[in-house]
């Protein structure tokens, strides 16, 4: 099995999770991930790093480690989520319409009030995230883990939720 990180580039699983799994030093950044004019941050190590409001448009997050990192209120745009490791991430107020996040990993996030309209979440998993006040308008959930999550109307999805907040 492989994952398409950036066109012509393609990681195996292997590769991927050992990324995931390896420690790395705390708040490491790649060269590029640092240049505000590109924000390419793939397999980059941002656990717990602080991007509150930033303009942050089309950066690349595939594959990173981003658990525990803060993006409250950030213009995100069209950034690309694919496969991160983004648990108890905070994303509360940010605007990510139109962002790829493809088998993301989000348990706990905080999505309270994001404008999450167009994002591809297929086969992710957010499961016990805060979508209250979130805006799903156009939103794929397609296999997406929702159990124990707090919907936009701040009910609670049963544990079972899959695509849909039962």
């Amino acid at each position: 099995m492989s994952v398409r990180v950036t066109a012509g580039c393609v990681l195996s699983l292997a590769a991927v999770l050992a990324v995931w799994v390896v420690p790395a030093q705390a708040n490491t950044l790649t060269p590029n991930c640092v240049d505000q004019a590109e924000y390419n941050c793939t397999l980059a190590d941002l656990r717990g790093k602080d991007f509150s409001n930033r303009k942050m448009q089309e950066a690349n997050f595939e594959a990173a480690r981003l658990d525990g990192a803060t993006f409250r209120n950030s213009d995100l745009r069209s950034a690309n989520f694919h496969v991160a490791l983004a648990e108890k991430i905070d994303l509360s107020g940010a605007n990510l319409e139109n962002a790829p996040a493809f088998a993301t990993y989000m348990k706990g996030a905080n999505l309270e009030g994001a404008n999450l309209k167009g994002v591809n979440f297929t086969r992710a998993t957010l499961e016990g995230a805060n979508l209250k006040g979130a805006n799903l308008d156009g939103t794929i959930l397609v296999g997406t883990r929702l159990g124990g999550a707090t919907w936009v109307d701040g009910r609670v999805c049963a544990s079972d939720s899959i695509g849909e907040c039962k």
